[in-house]
């Protein structure tokens, strides 16, 4: 009578397979969803990048309106994902510095202690002139594309 099962060399063999295919698969989705979430906070910033110019349009002024209340990023782009509760999303949509009457900078910081804190690109920063810059140590075309 024979005996049926797996060797230990055998069952080494399917270990190392799976071992080498998880090395090359699991930095791959996790860079995957990175660029997801810079996306969603692209997109973010242009939403907010467009209230700017709403803003502009109807108070002739960047930094505040025509009863001289200073201009602040509304609460439901100021957190990425817009779902995420405050300070428990990816990104923080805030200014660079202080806008003026005539120009303005939002960023998407990522939240400290978040799945992009370590993020290679950093902040993601987009100007009045639509201008797109970042903190990070990469260049802006791997990160705003």
């Amino acid at each position: 009578m024979r005996n049926r099962g797996f060797t230990l060399i055998e069952l080494m063999i399917v270990v190392a397979i799976v071992a080498i295919i998880s090395a090359v698969a699991l930095p791959s989705y996790n860079n995957s969803i990175a660029k997801s979430r810079r996306a969603e906070a692209r997109g973010q910033l242009l939403e907010t990048a467009q209230f700017m110019q709403r803003f502009y349009s109807q108070n002739d002024s960047f930094s505040q309106d025509r009863a001289g209340n200073a201009v602040a990023v509304p609460t439901a782009l100021a957190t990425v994902p817009k779902t995420a509760a405050a300070g428990a999303g990816t990104y923080s949509i805030s200014f660079s510095g202080t806008p003026t009457v005539a120009t303005f900078t939002v960023q998407a910081v990522p939240v400290v202690g978040g799945p992009m804190a370590t993020d290679k690109c950093g902040s993601l920063l987009l100007d009045n002139t639509g201008r797109r810059t970042i903190s990070g140590t990469v260049t802006v075309e791997e990160c705003w594309r």
